[in-house]
């Protein structure tokens, strides 16, 4: 019997018919199906979700959770793998033949590296403006090169790997973050001197709904808001610093002017009929100028009045970042 090398972890809630395209392209890999497995995390989904019969494909597991969220659910998977090495991906990637083999590859370059690998929308996303503004707005700060990368933070748990023994030393994601925990793992992982590999070629197509302004922008909002406890854990992060900074309560006095009153204005701005009426100016330029730099600003200006109310809101659930007043003094020094 084979020795199972790579386990797959992919957790899931709701989506089975995306699942099931993720798991065909997964059963169709370079690697012989007797190294690899494949462990689906159902979180609560209804009706319970079913996987199929394959008897000549890899081992396929399924573990029932009762909707724990998505670090709760990636850490059952982990608990159940055989393993080696510990793949990530969401329940709605496309991935080529070679996927596994491209990060096994890379772990055998950079031993006890975590391995990020990259997420592009599909080519038919791409025609339409918001697509493409996503697709810049998501690469901006994304490496090219395949290599080590000096981004302590840099990590998506849509597409990344992991040995077995490093991520139970590092005792997973953490439960209670449920936005932005591959970034707290990727920060557990370099405070102990690890190092992060960006792969390139470990492509993964995210076949996402969160197509239009719209839909992204209300993800926006949830994930600005469940951030909060990633922002409390590391309060020091230069982009939680930022955070605070540009949506954090107004500091009259205390910071610029400008910025007191760009605060101010962001919350004229955040209700409903205000919103609204960008939403339908967004999809008024969308059809007379969907490349123009106009379109680009409402589509910004939408992303930060989310971001903002998400932001508020947290800080209304979570509490406050500690430290934040005594940092914002010393940066204003």
């Amino acid at each position: 019997m084979s020795h199972i090398v790579i386990s797959v972890i992919i957790p899931t809630h709701n989506r089975p018919e995306k699942l099931a395209d993720t798991l065909a392209c997964l059963k169709q890999q370079s690697l012989p199906a007797t190294e690899y497995e494949i462990i689906v995390v159902d979180d609560g989904s209804s009706p319970p979700m079913i996987l199929p019969e394959d008897a000549e494909g890899p081992s396929c597991t399924l573990v029932r959770l009762e909707g724990t969220e998505r670090s709760a659910a990636r850490n059952a998977g982990a608990t159940v793998a055989k393993g080696d090495l510990l793949i990530f991906v969401d329940d709605d990637i496309i991935v080529r033949d070679d996927f596994l083999e491209v990060h096994l590859r890379a772990h055998r370059e950079w031993p006890d590296a975590l391995v990020v690998g990259r997420i592009s929308l599909p080519r038919e996303a791409l025609v339409e403006p918001f697509g493409r503004f996503r697709q810049r707005l998501e690469q901006q700060f994304v490496p090219t090169n395949r290599a080590l990368t000096a981004m302590r933070n840099l990590c998506t748990a849509a597409n990344m790997s992991i040995s077995r023994d490093l991520f139970q030393k590092l005792e997973g994601f953490e439960h209670r973050i449920v936005s932005s925990e591959d970034q707290d793992l990727a920060l557990r992982h370099t405070a102990r001197g690890g190092r992060i590999v960006y792969l390139p070629e470990a492509r993964a197509l995210h076949r996402d709904s969160a197509l239009d302004i719209r839909s992204y922008c209300r993800r926006a909002e949830w994930g600005s808001e469940q951030m909060m406890p990633f922002c409390q854990r590391h309060p020091d992060l230069p982009d939680n610093l930022e955070r605070e900074r540009i949506n954090g309560p107004v500091k009259w006095g205390e910071e610029s002017l400008a910025q007191s009153l760009r605060k101010v204005i962001k919350a004229v701005l955040a209700n409903r009929v205000v919103i609204e009426a960008l939403f339908r100016v967004a999809s008024l330029l969308e059809r007379l100028a969907p490349t123009s730099a106009a379109l680009d600003r409402v589509y910004r200006l939408l992303l930060g009045i989310h971001i903002f109310r998400g932001y508020r809101r947290g800080l209304k659930r979570y509490g406050a970042v500690p430290g934040a007043e005594h940092r914002f003094a010393q940066a204003v020094e």
